[in-house]
């Protein structure tokens, strides 16, 4: 992908999230049933990097059930961070930082916290990045950044399985860009929440291309499912460990 097009595609979702941060937290306070199924495996004592990690959400979720490890949450999102930093007050236990980052940044990971972790978890995140190049690059680091032994944790959308949201997709000319300059699988949803229209750039995997992703950054697939929306099916989840 043009590294034009790249840019312009990213802008789409900064934009997104800049303008309807509000509306959009407010649809974002219930633990996803994929995600649910994952919290007893994390343990209460560990350590998780959470990447994109929105208002908060998982480290609510953490917090009630007594997590008692460390736990850093990083989003683009200012409006977000602050307000995953509200939402979530002051737990009892455990030590939780929120930090803003960017993926498209090179070296991002260089202003997190030293140290490695046990989990980093990373949902409905990786389809919002543009391009084959910047997917890999991100994955790459996510392998830097977890212990020997520790685990990556991704979902992506599957919104071709909601009818409502294949009502959604918007034609590339709603933003001037031309689709023969995209990857195959890139398409611009809506977003409605009573407000203007608000748009959003996604790519498109399945299980196979997500799986590819995996092993080119050096992991293999430990386990992988479908889960959320009302058909069960909104989201594909997947394991990773790195490929001793």
């Amino acid at each position: 992908m043009d590294a034009r097009i790249q840019s312009r595609l990213l802008r789409i979702n900064q934009n997104f999230y800049d303008q309807y941060s509000s509306s959009f937290s407010c649809t974002r306070n219930q633990v996803q049933p994929g995600i649910h199924r994952l919290i007893p495996r994390f343990g209460s004592n560990t350590s998780i990097l959470d990447v994109g990690c929105g208002n908060g959400t998982l480290a609510r979720a953490l917090a009630a059930q007594g997590f008692s490890g460390h736990y850093v949450g990083v989003d683009m999102s200012i409006d977000l961070l602050t307000k995953a930093r509200e939402l979530l007050g002051t737990p009892e236990n455990g030590h939780y930082t929120f930090q803003q980052v960017d993926l498209a940044s090179p070296n991002w990971h260089n202003a997190l916290p030293p140290g490695q972790y046990d989990w980093l978890v990373s949902f409905a995140v990786l389809h919002h990045l543009p391009s084959d190049d910047l997917r890999l690059q991100t994955v790459l680091t996510f392998n830097k950044l977890i212990k020997p032994g520790g685990f990556v944790v991704v979902s992506v959308w599957q919104w071709h399985n909601s009818p409502r949201l294949r009502q959604r997709v918007q034609p590339w000319s709603t933003v001037g860009i031309n689709p023969e300059e995209l990857d195959a699988g890139d398409v611009l949803l809506d977003w409605r929440a009573d407000e203007t229209p608000g748009l959003r750039y996604v790519h498109t995997f399945d299980e196979a291309s997500l799986s590819n992703l995996a092993t080119r950054a050096g992991f293999k697939v430990c386990e992988g499912f479908l889960s959320d929306g009302k058909s069960g099916d909104l989201a594909l989840y997947q394991i990773w460990q790195l490929d001793q």
